[in-house]
């Protein structure tokens, strides 16, 4: 069997682009496209091959910039043609070049992945940032934060791929809001919530509304119901794939779920100002260990501070500190905890456990 995209023959291919350039640019020539049509079988494949990326484009791309683009290409692919003919006639070659259809397949293609693709936001080092979506939800992001966004006509699909940050979503009925990070999935509806992956830790933070937590790879789309007969259908999140070994999770306003690597997820109560202190530039610990406090402190600082042994590693502290004040939080530790502290040539602070002197 031959390959299906060998199958097609050149000049149909052609004359299949030909056409599909002449019908953007003049429409109503139907009666033209279909006489093409019918004079060869092989026609109508050609035409689907040329056809398929750009009605979806069409269907899909409402923006004025992607229409601007499209524009621009269309243009691109017309003198692409007038070219292949031209040459075509000079040189008088037994089989006519299918680059024209080869442009307007790639126009297309390229089109949908400009259309598409995720828009990236970044922190830096102690840097904070709100992004405003297209439809009004806001995204709060904390230093070193990566936040990917992705709208469709029918999802608004976000990740955190590092970092801390706030989703505040409006609501929409046509277009379920998740977040996806560290291989799960938060779907809001209408809700503030804060994620933090720190390390092998996630944290989800419920602030208000309603979230349910997922497996990454769940479907969540639209759904339409009527609670009463007779009344009007309102919508909702239907959710499919999920395994069958897993329980949906879903948090109440201030409560926070503890996912790690080899531990049952955890559900605890928390003070919401807590969680999210760092929009007022201060971290809020709370018997924590001394590992996971110096990474979040280590958002905010250009040179980092390093826990220099696993005795240090594993101690407790709680207390709130500014962001911004490293030496403020190294002398604090050093009082209250058995530490030393020792800075090295590369401007990092290293922190070691010390015993305690004898009585």
């Amino acid at each position: 069997m031959r390959d299906r995209g060998q199958s097609i023959d050149s000049v149909a291919l052609e004359e299949a682009a030909a056409l599909r350039i002449r019908l953007t640019e003049a429409p109503g020539q139907d009666a033209q496209l279909a006489a093409w049509l019918a004079q060869d079988p092989s026609h109508a494949e050609a035409w689907a091959a040329v056809q398929r990326p750009w009605l979806f484009l069409e269907e899909q791309a409402t923006s004025p910039s992607v229409i601007r683009l499209r524009r621009q290409a269309l243009v691109h692919a017309h003198d692409a043609l007038r070219g292949n003919w031209i040459r075509a006639r000079l040189t008088r070659a037994p089989v006519r070049l299918a680059t024209a259809a080869a442009v307007v397949l790639t126009v297309g293609a390229s089109l949908l992945w400009w259309h598409y693709r995720p828009t990236v936001y970044r922190t830096g080092v102690g840097e904070r940032r709100i992004v405003r979506l297209s439809d009004g939800s806001l995204i709060t992001m904390d230093a070193r934060t990566e936040v990917t966004v992705r709208y469709t006509a029918d999802a608004r699909t976000l990740a955190l791929l590092r970092g801390q940050a706030r989703f505040d979503d409006v609501r929409d009925p046509r277009r379920p809001f998740a977040v996806i990070a560290d291989g799960h999935k938060v779907v809001a509806t209408g809700t503030s919530f804060d994620v933090n992956v720190m390390g092998p830790r996630l944290m989800v933070t419920l602030l208000k509304g309603h979230v349910v937590i997922l497996p990454q790879s769940a479907r969540v789309r639209s759904a339409m119901f009527s609670a009463t007969a007779g009344a009007p259908r309102m919508a909702a999140v239907a959710v499919t794939g999920i395994p069958p070994d897993w329980s949906r999770i879903v948090l109440d306003p201030g409560e926070q779920l503890i996912m790690a690597s080899g531990a049952p997820p955890r559900i605890r109560r928390v003070d919401v100002r807590h969680v999210t202190a760092w929009e007022r530039g201060e971290i809020v610990f709370k018997n924590e260990r001394l590992a996971g406090v110096v990474d979040r402190i280590n958002r905010y600082l250009p040179e980092p501070i390093v826990v220099g042994d696993a005795r240090a590693a594993r101690l407790r502290i709680s207390g709130v500190f500014r962001e911004d004040d490293a030496d403020g939080f190294v002398s604090t530790v050093v009082d209250y905890l058995p530490l030393r502290a020792q800075r090295s040539p590369d401007g990092s602070v290293v922190l070691k456990y010390r015993k305690r002197p004898a009585n």
